[in-house]
């Protein structure tokens, strides 16, 4: 057998993003299970709720990989990372993308094994030209997609049955990266797409005026492609192509058609539209630009980071300007996308103007806006305050200045793509949408019509002068709004532009208090000499930024320097100001250029010293004797790793509060495994250079027993929360897992001022059965708050729960996946469970239960050798069994079909939020056990799936995916929501077709205290139906009877079930005949009578309504079987 194991965390977003998850340790709502394989071949499952966080993941190691162990430890909000012991060299020195192992991230973008059946990933070499080896032999089995010239690299898909072979080729010894030519390997990561009064608010009709309107320019915009018949940028397309396609460079360019997302079209016309359909109201910035457009979002908006990387550089040598109104994660310039900005604009000068995002946030702006040539955009309103989903700096890691400027972005009217609504209609042929995204264009219109006016300019030039004449808004800073919103009128009029070096200043040291200064040049580029008096802002207090000299005067067509200083005296350690320097002069001439300074906090060496069990230095490991010990800043939650040599490490932290824990890996002698020791040191006051020493020897082994029960140990974890006082999350957690024998604890570590709770989890299997039973399996959580316990532990058998438990089959020769997630003191444990037992299978499980929250997992497989197959479904639910009772269990028992888990406490999973989306996961999947959900858990091609949403009647969107957030007008409205899905292969034979149609009523939802984010579940029902099969599924073909009940989904209103109505067929659904319905005490009886010569398979469709005017209309084709 292999192995499977489990833990706990978050988060995306579109044109404006909706609630962002909760970060920290407490335990979001159960939800649908998701299945996740990473790049090292090792397997993840996952629970996650409508809040989109992750509250369970289960690993199955991978092939040859079960020797490998995991750690999880607390990162930034929104991820969660699993890290096997062979990635956390790689990843350390920056080889491997971090995004690769955060599983809450791949689940987000669409990466988990339902979502796709390969991963996307791109291998890049610091060396031009190399393309390393992938360009001439993909690795196992994975295909070259598409060559990367910006990034010195290609794209390529792997086969998730094969990332297992990929890894071994990047990352084992003697096969290292850099070994193979491949530098580093990064995730192909997902982008999303992020004008009457608006083009006046810019200074645009000054500059038209004038004769500027952008003719014999070319703009290139990268977006989800362009409505070519659209009467304000017909006549202005030039060259098109679509790279979202499978190989774009071998099928050649593509004309781009169509645009059925609306997002592309919008923003084209923003920069260039004609306004021909609005007699020229709703034109754009530059009416009289050629538009060349470059599809690199799908027809949903999304994107990968690979398509826009081959759309930059096909742009970049074609237009002189390039929108980008997409946006990836917030990063330090560094990654792909920025790289790609970076050098081509270097190669050809083009301008990239990019959106910046809409987080809302300071240090949220995301690439590739967050390159050093980037023209960045945040968003102003129509009244010209900033927007508040404006994405704000400073820059992640060194704190440059971003955005660069700002422009109009709320409730933008432009073009509307034929066959779309827009998220607000204007007419037929227009549409009102927010977001830097279509600030992004207004900028790209405006460097249209400024490279009209000087041809010979490039990007450099055309980004300072937009940047130099905007308008700042009084009381921001320039991590907010840069050097304010654009003025194209201004930019067209005066002649003096600025350039700077170096806008945003980090002081690393602390106790550096000199000023430091820079130089800002002053360029004229007309033919007089133009005199400037300059002047310096801070958001601080006066003096932290001065200029010299006051007055200058910069000569004809000359340049002229002058000298701004910061004075880090001016503001405490550990702060931010930020400012502008201002030249006037005459004519209204107005030149901003914004600064930044941020003096980091006091700064100390801690040094460690740690020795392993064996009394050895520890030091950086082998790829499968990783330590991880780090500390962490209790006030920030910033972490920051250690790296031994030696059995020292040493890391320079600012002062304060750090808790310094971990695990210290003993190598196994000869063959014998690695032995993991847990520890922590809670709380220490780190104010000044500091020396700790940490000894594995002081480790006790973890034990969990219960008497008189004889087992064998199957997997054994422990996992520690620390919480600041009052807190509810975790200010730092970590979590280990090993065999049995092999994991061991330094008791110890009592915080005084926070909370620290403790939890091992142990599962161990019972001994064989002769009878045909699997073995008895014991599932234990133990608790402890108040610092590392001792860990040794004895669990009480009265304070079992006994579940009698049968695993029912779809199809012969299957094979079932089962985990278990426990919970206590808001701490999950980590649970390794048998991938692979055969179905149909029959077992009794023991597990604890008090003051724990209980979730468990099952899954079906192919056969018993294991293998990852398509159309597979995963269940869920809640463990609903006290201690010291005896429950029975079923998986997988017919029918299968829509669930809504009542009883789970508020896990639905179909909510509308209170910023206005309706969030929507159909369990289309579920089987007969009231509490069970389920969906697929993986796919093939071939297997579909579809979420269409109403209002009233009216079209708001669909989507390919197995759950979908549509955002929504705030008003009660009737919607009708259908979901199908179809999965064809035989080991899936039951339900291969499920439909549902919900009616239900919705209106706007309030928000929490304070503002906080809120969601209500839809009043919705489903019907769920219970077969008299056998373990194979098979009902008696004779006259049987169905037990029937509608559910409404947990949370909602109740209502009264008015009517339900039954349908069966016996020839899938060619022909339907009514099915007797009889109430009961605690649902339905339905009669079930197959005719003789019958099929051998009864499919059902129900139609139940209820008493407040909602209903839901559910099928399921070949629900189950007949016996023969």
């Amino acid at each position: 057998m292999g192995a499977v194991l489990a833990g706990t965390a978050v988060a995306p977003a579109g044109w404006a993003s909706p609630a962002e998850a909760p970060a920290g340790g407490s335990a979001p709502a159960a939800g649908r299970p998701v299945r996740v394989t990473l790049v090292t071949g090792d397997r993840v499952t996952a629970l996650v709720g409508t809040d989109g966080g992750v509250s369970l993941v289960a690993v199955q190691p991978g092939p040859g990989r079960e020797d490998v162990t995991f750690t999880q430890r607390s990162g930034a909000p929104g991820t969660l990372t699993l890290l096997p012991a062979d990635a956390v060299e790689p990843l350390s020195t920056g080889r491997l993308d971090p995004r690769l192992f955060d599983v809450a991230g791949l689940i987000a973008q669409g990466y988990d094994d339902a979502g796709t059946a390969e991963l996307p990933l791109i291998l890049g070499s610091d060396r031009p030209g190399a393309k390393g080896f992938a360009a001439a032999a993909p690795p196992a089995g994975a295909t070259v997609v598409r060559t990367l010239e910006s990034v010195h690299g290609v794209a390529l898909r792997a086969p998730k049955a094969r990332t297992g072979e990929l890894w071994q080729q990047l990352a084992r010894p003697g096969a290292g990266l850099a070994a193979s030519g491949v530098d580093k390997v990064w995730l192909d990561g997902k982008v999303t797409a992020a004008l009457d009064r608006s083009t006046a608010q810019i200074g645009a009709p000054q500059a038209w005026s004038s004769g500027w309107t952008g003719k014999g320019v070319k703009v290139a915009v990268l977006d989800s492609g362009i409505d070519r018949g659209h009467p304000d940028v017909a006549g202005s397309l030039g060259e098109s192509s679509d790279f979202t396609l499978a190989d774009p460079a071998r099928e050649g360019p593509t004309p781009v058609a169509s645009d059925a997302d609306g997002h592309g079209t919008h923003v084209a016309s923003i920069v260039a539209g004609t306004g021909s359909a609005s007699d020229g109201r709703f034109r754009g910035v530059a009416p009289e630009a050629r538009l060349l457009v470059g599809k690199v979002l799908d027809d949903e908006g999304n994107g990968q980071e690979s398509w826009a990387l081959q759309g930059m550089e096909w742009a970049a040598a074609r237009a002189p300007i390039v929108n980008t109104s997409f946006t990836g994660a917030a990063t330090d310039g560094t990654d792909p996308l920025a790289q790609a900005v970076n050098t081509l604009s270097a190669r050809y000068g083009t301008l990239f103007v990019a959106a910046a995002g809409n987080s809302g946030r300071p240090g949220t702006v995301g690439t590739p806006g967050s390159a050093d040539a980037a023209l960045t955009v945040g968003a102003v309103d129509r009244d010209g305050s900033l927007a508040g989903l404006s994405s704000q700096g400073p820059r992640t890691g060194d704190h440059a200045v971003k955005p660069d400027l700002t422009a109009p972005g709320i409730g933008i009217v432009a073009a509307r793509a034929a066959g779309t609504d827009g998220q607000n209609p204007v007419g037929d042929r227009y549409t009102a949408i927010s977001g830097t995204s279509m600030a992004a264009p207004h900028v790209a219109g405006a460097a249209a019509l400024l490279l009209q006016q000087h041809p010979d300019w490039k990007g450099p030039q055309l980004k300072a002068t937009l940047v130099s004449s905007a308008a700042p808004l009084a009381g921001r800073g320039a991590y907010e709004q840069g050097a304010g919103r654009v003025d194209v009128a201004r930019a067209t009029t005066q002649e003096v532009y600025a350039t700077a070096e170096g806008t945003g200043i980090r002081l690393d040291d602390a106790s550096d208090a000199a000023p430091t200064s820079r130089t800002v040049t002053y360029h004229n580029a007309g033919g007089t000499p133009v005199t400037l008096d300059l002047a310096a802002w801070s958001t601080g207090p006066a003096g932290g930024f001065t200029v010299a000299p006051a007055r200058l005067t910069v000569p004809a067509g000359a340049s002229a320097p002058a000298t701004v200083t910061v004075d880090p005296a001016r503001i405490a350690a550990g702060a931010s100001l930020t400012g502008r320097v201002t030249a006037t002069g005459p004519g209204g001439t107005a030149v901003t250029t914004p600064y930044a300074l941020t003096r980091e906090a006091v700064r100390h060496d801690v040094t460690v010293t740690a020795v392993d069990r064996d009394g050895a230095p520890v030091g950086p490991g082998t790829w499968m004797t990783q330590s991880m010990i780090g500390l962490v800043n209790l006030d920030t939650r910033e972490s920051f790793p250690l790296r031994f040599t030696g059995g020292t490490a040493t890391a320079r932290v600012p002062e304060g509060r750090y808790n310094l824990g971990g695990k210290l890996v003993t190598p196994g002698a000869g063959t014998a495994s690695p032995t993991s020791t847990l520890f922590l040191q809670p709380e220490l006051e780190l104010r000044g250079d500091t020396r700790i020493a940490v000894d594995a020897r002081q480790g006790r082994q973890l034990t969990v027993t219960v008497p008189g029960r004889a087992t064998t140990g199957w997997s054994l974890s422990a996992a520690y929360c620390y919480r600041t006082g009052g807190d509810e999350g975790c200010a730092d957690s970590f979590a280990a897992i090993g065999r049995p024998g092999n994991l061991y604890v330094i008791p110890g570590g009592r915080p005084g001022a926070g909370r620290l709770d403790f939890t091992a989890q142990s599962v161990q299997n019972g001994p064989q059965q002769q009878n045909g039973r699997l073995p008895d399996r014991y599932d234990l959580l133990v608790h402890t708050t108040g610092g590392l316990p001792d860990p040794a532990f004895t669990v009480d058998p009265g304070e079992l729960a006994t579940l009698n438990t049968r695993y029912f089959a779809q199809a012969p020769g299957t094979a079932g996946d089962f985990s278990s997630f426990a919970e206590a003191g808001g701490v999950g444990g980590l649970s390794i469970a048998e991938p692979n037992f055969a179905l149909p299978a029959v077992r009794t499980e023991y597990f604890t239960v008090k003051d724990q929250r209980r979730e468990t997992t099952f899954g079906q497989n192919a056969g018993p050798g294991g293998e990852m197959v398509p159309s597979t479904v995963s269940q869920s639910g809640a463990l609903r069994c006290a201690a010291g009772e005896t429950c029975a269990e079923r998986w997988n028992a017919a029918v299968i079909g829509p669930g809504l888990a009542p009883g789970q406490g508020g896990a639905a999973t179909m909510a509308r939020t209170s910023d206005g989306f309706l969030t929507l996961a159909p369990q289309l999947f579920s089987d007969a056990s009231p509490g069970h959900i389920g969906s697929p858990w993986t796919r093939r091609l071939d297997d579909t799936v579809r979420i269409d949403l109403e209002r009233d009647g009216k079209r708001i969107g669909s989507s390919a995916r197995e759950s979908a957030d549509f955002a929504v007008p705030a008003g009660d409205a009737t919607y009708r929501l259908t979901a199908k899905a179809t999965r064809s292969e035989p080991w899936a034979a039951l339900s291969g077709t499920v439909e549902a149609v919900w009616t239900f009523r919705s209106g706007a939802v309030a928000p929490g205290p304070g503002g906080a984010p809120r969601s209500t579940p839809l009043p919705i029902h489903a019907v769920r139906f219970t077969a008299p099969v056998n373990p194979d599924n098979q009902a008696p073909r004779k006259q049987h009877t169905l037990l029937a009940a509608v559910e409404r989904q947990s949370g909602a209103p109740a209502a009264t079930v008015a009517s339900l109505e039954v349908q069966v067929s016996f020839d899938d659904g060619a022909n339907w005949r009514n099915a007797p319905v009889q109430p009961g005490d605690s649902g339905y009886r339905v009669t079930v009578d197959p005719p003789a010569g019958t099929g051998g398979f009864v499919s059902l469709r129900a139609v139940a309504r209820d008493a407040d005017g909602g209903s839901v209309e559910q099928t399921a084709l070949r629900a189950y079987r007949l016996t023969p």
